[in-house]
């Protein structure tokens, strides 16, 4: 799912985790988390992950936007090509039967275009907290041509958290590692100065009148996934 993008020579990805005040980038006092930027009120951090060489990647903010809206628009995968760069396409997997697995190419510059597929789950676990998680499966996931590149892992979640009607706090953590031969450091370079820009898109995206107006399901039983748990630790 989620999609980060690429920079020059480096792949990014599209594409939430443990709150953080409304005035400040309040850097997480655990889990190995290290702040990397603050920009267009977007803060963003990383941390190592287990065995990759690429960091799992983390953003916050609050944007005045209803989280219903916002919503909307992670739901909308299949439009993902419309208004989440680099993805080029995202189509429907009918194989399950579940309406949750798609299969993803992204286009960016220069680097090779990528392809994997996803299955997501967009849940309501109550009135004012909205959940989009995501994980990429290989077994079975086939290129729609030879030269495209596989990914070599995609995973994550977004949080969203309505602060009133139209205000929201936007939490986004992921692992993403592109794969093939791209320099380990210019992925993790350029996937911390695009997360804005993913942020952004997302902004955007929710102004559109087809989203503005959207109406969320209702709350759900918090599925307590092992992502979300890991991923994202409540604080109240």
């Amino acid at each position: 799912m989620p999609h980060v993008k690429f920079a020059a020579s480096a792949l990014l990805f599209v594409a939430t985790a443990a709150l953080a005040e409304d005035s400040s980038p309040a850097l997480p006092s655990d889990g190995g988390w290290q702040f990397a930027s603050e920009r267009a009120g977007v803060s963003v951090w990383f941390r190592r992950f287990a065995a990759s060489s690429v960091n799992e990647v983390r953003g916050e903010a609050v944007f005045d936007v209803s989280a219903e809206a916002l919503f909307a628009v992670l739901g909308d995968i299949e439009s993902y090509a419309q208004f989440m760069p680099p993805t080029s396409l995202s189509r429907r997997l009918p194989s399950d039967g579940s309406g949750k697995s798609y299969y993803i190419e992204i286009d960016p510059p220069v680097v090779s275009r990528r392809y994997y597929c996803m299955d997501v789950n967009l849940v309501r676990p109550r009135g004012d907290v909205f959940v989009s998680e995501w994980r990429m499966w290989s077994a079975g996931c086939v290129p729609r041509k030879t030269s495209l590149v596989p990914m070599r892992d995609n995973h994550g979640v977004w949080r969203l958290s309505a602060l009133s009607p139209t205000r929201t706090r936007i939490e986004f953590q992921a692992h993403m590692d592109p794969g093939g031969q791209i320099p380990t450091w210019m992925v993790n370079r350029a996937t911390l100065s695009q997360i804005t820009d993913t942020f952004g898109s997302l902004r955007r995206a929710a102004l559109l009148p087809r989203y503005a107006s959207a109406v969320a399901p209702a709350p759900v039983a918090d599925p307590n996934s092992e992502l979300v748990r890991s991923l994202v630790p409540v604080k109240n």
